[in-house]
């Protein structure tokens, strides 16, 4: 999702991480039952790599690892509470179809899977023993439910990644729904199998073709989307119901024009980050980290002289020496003037 425009560099003077508090819940509306991944997974691995259908592997993809600015001692403590930056790289690649990355997520392997905003899975190496990406990576175009590739911007526009036990799910927006892929399976042969179609009106407005549901995670057994959106002090999460509605609705609560850009659920801590943009201060990204309490218990302002760009993608994994460790990935939007820039913060 490209960043906000100039209209919003009157308003954004007042904007603080500390304004961050936690999710202020809604009336819930009655629904139909809550997705969960034990009553669909064999299912969605039956539609996703169909009888007939081989394993492919993705196209290798060389990346080109640059060490990022790190900012000072003083400003990183200033911005960074609870987290230590354990790394800071910026990813370049030869190959022009690198770019866009919009989601993220750990694989079992501590590499690093991720998403394109044109519809594209990019697979980055993540060196097990240092945790520093080694310049090994893959890539790959999603498919359709018939498994062809996508035909245009429209239906291929993923922001959104889950993923667990081999399945890769993808949140789209335009076309706003979920599909699944069965990557451990099929590799990059896996066929979409669709989710839902996600309800086009969340919190009483309806969806804009570019505010669609940019966070994606799995929470114990069920599906959790946010939307890049704000009304009345925030942006909306739901959990996702089989009929694509959304149940126990809840506005996380931000500084004014910061949006939901990415989420991620591990062993009851959530982590999200919300970004705001103007073309004088750039872009600057909110992290918070959340415990099963929903008790705030790190964040980071990552702004200048921090390393920062267009952050849309989150993911909880662990660092070599065993502590819980979040990636940050950003979107350079195909853009000559932005990086697309991986963080590594240790809580």
């Amino acid at each position: 999702m490209r960043v906000l425009s100039l209209f919003v560099l009157a308003t954004l003077s007042a904007c603080t991480a500390a304004d961050i508090q936690a999710p202020v819940s809604l009336d819930a509306a009655d629904s139909v039952a809550a997705w969960t991944f034990a009553d669909h997974v064999d299912d969605l691995r039956a539609r996703s790599c169909p009888e007939g259908v081989a394993f492919q592997r993705a196209e290798d993809l060389p990346i080109r690892i640059i060490e990022a600015e790190r900012g000072s001692e003083a400003a990183q403590q200033m911005n960074l509470q609870g987290l230590t930056l354990a790394g800071a790289w910026q990813l370049e690649s030869s190959n022009t179809a690198f770019g866009g990355l919009s989601g993220l997520e750990v694989m079992r392997s501590g590499s690093l899977l991720s998403i394109t905003d044109d519809g594209k899975f990019v697979w980055i190496s993540i060196d097990p023993e240092t945790g520093v990406p080694d310049g090994l990576g893959s890539i790959a175009p999603m498919r359709n439910g018939e498994g062809e590739i996508f035909p245009n911007k429209r239906s291929a526009d993923s922001e959104g990644l889950a993923f667990r036990d081999g399945i890769a799910f993808v949140s789209f927006e335009q076309d706003h729904r979920i599909e699944a892929y069965d990557l451990e399976s099929c590799g990059s042969a896996a066929h979409a199998a669709r989710v839902v179609k996600l309800d086009r009106v969340v919190d009483g407005r309806a969806l804009g073709n570019n505010r669609g549901a940019e966070g994606l995670m799995l929470r114990d057994q069920n599906l959790v989307v946010g939307f890049e959106s704000q009304a009345s002090g925030g942006s909306p999460v739901g959990t996702v119901n089989t009929d694509g509605t959304l149940a126990d609705v809840a506005r996380t609560e931000q500084p004014l024009l910061f949006l939901l850009t990415g989420m991620d659920h591990q062993d009851g801590m959530t982590v999200k980050t919300f970004r705001a943009y103007d073309p004088v201060r750039g872009p600057r990204v909110i992290l918070q980290v959340l415990d099963a309490a929903n008790v705030l218990i790190a964040k980071a302002t990552l702004k200048k002289p921090l390393p920062v760009d267009n952050f849309e993608a989150v993911a909880l994994g662990t660092s070599p020496d065993g502590k819980t460790r979040i990636w940050v990935l950003s979107d350079d939007n195909f853009s000559a003037d932005q990086r697309t820039l991986l963080l590594a913060l240790d809580l």
